[in-house]
């Protein structure tokens, strides 16, 4: 037993007996004070823990009784246990109504001892449980209301500016955190990927992670008012509102405030930071977020974490479009020239030129090389309508991208997809790998045998096993598990399937495997892990 006894009696011999009866009948606590009268067990009960008092009525000093009533309203979780040599009705009465829970006459028998500690030990027992459930309850109705309060921001950040839900929630946003007569500033604070690739933290730590950052955040001292949550929509991203009544202070705390996230961050965690800024404006809408998540993007063109304004974007001038060069990829793709193809590709969207514009100008490009590639004849573009929705849904992966250099390989993999089909073209061992990659990305809930992509891309197993580790620094099995896992995490977050429907959509059949899989990779079962992001 964990609890600790207290054994008030004038004769040490009836203390002793009593602990020793305690160890016969198999009651080991935790720890057994000793006092020979009411003064002293009132001394030991303010210096020690005490869960259960064994108290004689009559002794010295005082009483046992009076010892009762001078100790419940201090220690109103203590239990009593009252021995007696006197076998009268009103210590008995007075004991009731003391609250104690078992009377004992002298000399006590190992049965009724026995009864009343296991009476005392459920009654303690059953108190905990209810101090953890009230517990549970006042920190989950806190949860509840703090979640209330994350998923009202990102509401209003989800809708345009002048909707009629959004007017209702901002007034009750209102009420906590001051919107109205405000000039605003949104940021979104992304957790950069190369947090998760060290050592120190794993996928289970984003939500330590993203703790640290909004005690960080929250604690820099600033003249605005400020407040950051979680993204609803992406599960490394976290908004921050900034307001103020005054721009000029707005926008040089907003810059002081970020500056020093991401500094004591990256100083005492480890973790990167990318944060996008939105312009200032008078009311929080969609379009403070949409401004935020263009800003962040430039973290695409400049391949670094930091802080991005979206009033330092450029416009792209007129009649700088590569006309000339999107020709000639036309007709590179139409002889399925690989080499060419890749030459043009990072030619136009060279970090140079890239820099001198912004994402949208990347966003015009790949509309227009999406056109080429479903309008060039013997391509799988052209023959499978299905490549086109992979075209179309290629804008969203913009979001993945953090420099140019990965955007580039990705589209070139993209084209070779499309080209290689008819197998008249020889690419190398490393292009062959990005295109493995993309097959895996495409093919996850599958099963993938390594032997099967290496006879795929006409190479040995082994040769293939190693040219993938080299280029990626994992192994095929290693990448294939690490994105069934983040599928799995989005799954579980966004939608409502079961463990097993999930397993499945991930490529696990078996859902006791995939349990056991995602429990030691993630730290939590599927199922706490959906609880506590929920």
């Amino acid at each position: 037993m964990n609890q600790s006894i207290l054994i008030a009696d004038d004769e040490e011999l009836i203390r002793q007996g009593i602990i020793a009866r305690l160890e016969y009948l198999g009651f080991k606590p935790a720890a057994v004070y000793e006092a020979e009268n009411g003064v002293r067990a009132l001394d030991l009960l303010k210096k020690h823990k005490v869960d259960i008092m064994i108290t004689d009525i009559r002794m010295a000093d005082m009483d046992g009784l009076t010892l009762i009533k001078r100790t419940r309203p201090l220690f109103p979780k203590l239990q009593f246990i009252i021995l007696s040599g006197y076998a009268e009705f009103a210590y008995a009465q007075q004991a009731i109504r003391l609250g104690v829970k078992a009377y004992l006459l002298k000399p006590i028998s190992n049965d009724a001892l026995k009864k009343a500690m296991e009476e005392v030990l459920a009654e303690l027992e059953e108190g905990k449980q209810l101090s953890r459930t009230v517990s549970e309850g006042t920190r989950s109705i806190v949860e509840r209301q703090g979640y209330l309060f994350e998923k009202n921001i990102n509401n209003l950040l989800r809708n345009p500016e002048g909707d009629k839900e959004a007017e209702n929630i901002y007034d009750i946003v209102d009420k906590e955190f001051p919107l109205k007569n405000k000039r605003l500033t949104v940021g979104i604070v992304n957790i950069d990927g190369d947090s998760y690739e060290q050592r120190k933290f794993g996928y289970k730590d984003i939500d330590l992670i993203k703790f640290s950052i909004k005690n960080v955040f929250m604690e820099i001292k600033t003249y605005c008012h400020k407040i950051i949550v979680s993204s609803l929509a992406d599960t490394n991203q976290l908004f921050a509102v900034i307001s103020s009544g005054r721009e000029e202070y707005l926008i040089k705390e907003t810059e002081w405030l970020f500056t020093e996230l991401i500094n004591t961050l990256w100083k005492n965690m480890g973790v990167r930071l990318t944060i996008g800024i939105s312009s200032v404006k008078d009311t929080l809408s969609a379009e403070n977020a949409k401004e935020a998540q263009e800003a962040y993007l430039q973290r695409m063109i400049y391949a670094r974490p930091g802080l991005y304004f979206y009033n330092h974007i450029k416009t792209p001038p007129a009649g700088h479009f590569p006309t000339s060069e999107l020709n000639r990829l036309h007709q590179y793709i139409e002889r399925h020239d690989a080499g060419n193809i890749e030459f043009l590709i990072n030619e136009i969207f060279s970090d140079e030129k890239i820099k001198k514009y912004n994402v949208s100008y990347i966003r015009i490009l790949w509309v227009r090389i999406a056109d080429i590639l479903l309008k060039a004849e013997n391509t799988t573009f052209a023959k499978d309508s299905r490549n086109v929705e992979k075209l179309v849904l290629g804008l969203e992966v913009l979001n993945s991208f953090h420099s140019l250099k990965q955007f580039r390989s990705y589209l070139y993999s993209l084209i070779l997809e499309g080209i290689q089909s008819d197998g008249d073209i020889d690419i190398n061992s490393k292009n062959k790998i990005k295109l493995a990659i993309k097959y895996i990305h495409d093919n996850y809930n599958r099963d993938i045998a390594i032997n099967e992509m290496a006879e795929k891309y006409n190479m040995s197993p082994n040769y293939f096993s190693a040219v993938f580790k080299r280029e990626t620094g994992m192994t095929t099995m290693h990448f294939i598990k690490d994105l069934r896992l983040k599928k799995a995490c989005e799954y579980l977050l966004y939608s409502d399937k079961s463990v097993v429907e999930i397993s499945k959509e991930v490529g696990y059949e078996d859902s006791q495997y995939f349990f056991k899989v995602f429990k030691k990779a993630i730290g939590q079962t599927p199922l706490q892990y959906r609880k506590m992001h929920i």
